[in-house]
């Protein structure tokens, strides 16, 4: 369908901003000392923020399509990060996802995920007693599904999507052209609002050689959808309280899917920090409940078709 297609599109550029994020992320800031000083507002904001003990967060991601019936849909979550090593847990909610009330298990759309990274665990209770030997849980290492062969980015970009450790590494790869919008109040803390495009295309003169060529493929991926609108709300300390993607996308008319006129779909991911501070230790889940299905899930997506 084209609405899929188009989907993908919005996918797979957040799966190319993430790993362009994470090439240059070290590099960002990596001019002398002081150097966060001379970052724009939203880099610098990033750094801030990743240097706190921990953070609770909520986040939602919208989609709208002329293809979808209504005002599209939505996915909720919440949870809490530590920022300095990429781990956290967070339970997210798909019940707004069409089809959801037909899963397996009377519907249950509540997954649980644990992150440490490169591996995620998730909890699926749709998937309760299909799972070897009574598993309860699934674990993914990321670095080794995208490190085999044949695997196309978009096919892992849901991961990516899903992966809240990955939202400050999109914000360190903002370089300039950043305007300020004004003043807000997110969650009940004062803050500046700022707006910029992240082009993705001027992250690759930022890298060193050894990365250009991971970055060239991820831009590769992605077409035309390498510009990535970002607003940002900063709190008086420095630090993000939101930050919010957005992506739209297009098929042409005559595409496959039966329908005449063109499609359009636009996604909002919007992620609130909604509190600084201590935050429960991450643990993975018992090792007698969990199913390692990296191997499994490599072979799937090698063997599959790109979108």
């Amino acid at each position: 369908m084209k609405v899929e297609r188009s989907y993908t599109k919005l996918a797979r550029a957040l799966a190319a901003l993430g790993t362009l994020a994470a090439l240059g992320a070290g590099g960002v800031a990596v001019s002398g000392c002081g150097a966060s000083a001379t970052l724009d507002p939203i880099a610098r904001a990033a750094e801030i923020t990743g240097q706190q003990s921990g953070s609770r967060f909520s986040l939602t991601t919208q989609l709208a399509s002329s293809a979808l019936p209504g005002d599209g849909f939505s996915i909720t979550a919440n949870g809490y990060l530590y920022e300095d090593d990429r781990s956290g847990e967070m339970t997210m909610d798909l019940s707004g996802l069409p089809g959801a009330s037909a899963l397996p298990g009377g519907g249950a759309g509540t997954v649980q995920m644990i992150f440490q990274y490169p591996v995620i665990y998730m909890n699926l209770p749709f998937l309760a007693g299909k799972l070897p030997e009574g598993k309860t849980w699934m674990e993914l290492n990321l670095t080794q599904a995208a490190q085999a062969d044949g695997i196309n980015l978009s096919q892992l970009s849901w991961f990516n999507e899903a992966d809240p450790t990955k939202f400050l590494e999109y914000l360190r790869a903002s370089s300039g052209g950043v305007t300020t919008v004004g003043s807000a109040t997110v969650d009940g803390v004062p803050t500046t609002h700022y707006h910029a495009t992240l082009q993705l295309s001027a992250i690759l003169a930022r890298l060193p050689s050894s990365a250009q060529a991971a970055a060239k493929s991820a831009l590769e991926e992605i077409g035309d959808a390498g510009a990535i609108p970002v607003d940002v709300w900063v709190d008086a300390q420095g630090r993000v309280r939101r930050i919010q993607l957005s992506i739209g996308a297009s098929a042409p008319a005559g595409a496959s899917g039966g329908a005449t006129g063109a499609i359009s779909v636009s996604g909002t991911t919007t992620m609130d920090f909604t509190s600084y501070g201590p935050v429960p230790p991450v643990s993975p889940p018992p090792s007698s409940e969990v199913f390692d299905a990296t191997s499994l899930a490599t072979a799937g997506l090698g063997s599959g078709q790109s979108g």
